[in-house]
């Protein structure tokens, strides 16, 4: 009888650029990292939490070994389970990434062929956004220069309630950039008639999208109507979650994108049956991270490889942010980040695991 074992280790990590958006403002970020270790191969995930939430890694690990306690993470229903025990949707991203990276691994194959099962081929690398969050328009306007720099040709900026500086900052960009793709991302600040209106100032910047504007628990029939008001297009990120979610943004005509993430939908796997039948309803699906650390960064990829050509500019560069890091970060080369050719995951971060204090959870399982 093989054994396996999932160990967890928490991390707090220090960031080198504050995150500013509008539920604030971040200086560390905390989360998870999980361990599959199984002949030899090993499969890694990462849970975390919202970037403004507090919640102390201890517990967050606690909370995950009870949701495993008793599992096979071996076994092929192993994920099955989780649901049935109704996990979290990022505490099953973690759980589910490391399984099935270990999986991917057994096969032989990177996570996003495995994932794809020969439908089509994974290409070979991705193409990646910068993320903006800074309040000054004239640093605004420098970091969408340092992007094209490296070969980006999309920018999200990270928009608040204060309206004239927003303004002021795309215009900036636009004013330096003209040819670059702006998205915008209020975070679920914006009212409804408020938007309207902001959309309406906006759209004299050609703005590619604006990400879920409204506050949290919006019908998605208000959705419906905010794009019969303005020419901007609407993408819905948070509303997303699951293919029910699909089902009525659809219904109401809610969204000309969706922006997707692995942490918020419960994993690879559920990305995957998000992206497909979006797919299929005529959506196309943006790719983002939630400020993870390299290793969200690298399931980020993998996650874009998913969603079908065209692909839309992910918005997985941002490991700019980070001081420390739990392994070094997937590098953008001409815009682009590579897909891992190595089996799993197709990165290593033992170095970093290794020097941690002995993990405070783990759960040893009898394989088949």
């Amino acid at each position: 009888m093989t054994t396996a074992t999932i160990d967890i280790r928490p991390y707090r990590l220090a960031l080198k650029t504050p995150y500013r958006w509008s539920k604030g403002t971040q200086h560390h970020r905390s989360g998870l990292i999980l361990r599959i270790a199984r002949g030899g191969l090993v499969g890694w995930g990462e849970a975390a939490l919202p970037p403004h939430v507090e919640y102390p890694p201890a517990d967050f690990a606690r909370e995950c070994r009870a949701l495993m306690a008793g599992l096979d993470p071996l076994a092929d229903d192993f994920l099955t389970e989780l649901d049935l025990r109704e996990c979290p949707a990022r505490l099953r991203c973690g759980m589910s990434t490391a399984v099935l990276t270990l999986r991917a691994a057994q096969a032989g194959l990177p996570l996003a062929s495995f994932l794809l099962d020969g439908a089509r081929p994974a290409p070979t690398r991705v193409p990646v956004n910068e993320l903006i969050g800074d309040a000054d328009p004239a640093v605004c306007a420098d970091r969408a220069r340092a992007a094209v720099a490296q070969g980006q040709d999309t920018v999200k900026v990270k928009c608040t309630t204060e309206r004239e500086l927003d303004l002021a900052r795309i215009a900036a960009i636009r004013a330096a950039l003209p040819g670059i793709h702006i998205r915008i991302d209020p975070n679920e600040s914006w009212p409804l008639q408020w938007a309207a209106e902001q959309l309406d100032a906006m759209d004299r910047y050609d703005i590619d999208y604006c990400e879920e504007p409204l506050p949290r628990g919006t019908p998605l029939a208000d959705y419906g109507q905010l794009r019969k008001r303005t020419r901007v297009p609407i993408a819905l990120d948070d509303s997303i979650r699951t293919l029910r979610d699909v089902e009525l943004a659809v219904l109401h005509q809610a969204a000309d994108l969706f922006v997707l993430k692995a942490q918020r939908v419960g994993g690879p796997d559920k990305l995957l049956q998000i992206v497909r039948a979006a797919s299929a309803a005529g959506i196309r699906c943006t790719i983002t991270s939630s400020i993870e650390t390299s290793v969200g960064l690298y399931l980020g990829i993998h996650c874009t490889a998913l969603t079908p050509a065209p692909m839309a500019a992910a918005g997985i560069g941002t490991a700019r942010y980070f001081a420390e890091n739990v392994c070094e970060p997937p590098p953008i080369v001409d815009g682009h980040m590579v897909l891992p050719d190595l089996p799993g995951l197709g990165f290593d971060p033992e170095p970093w695991w290794d020097a941690q204090p002995s993990p405070i959870a783990s759960l040893p399982a009898a394989g088949h």
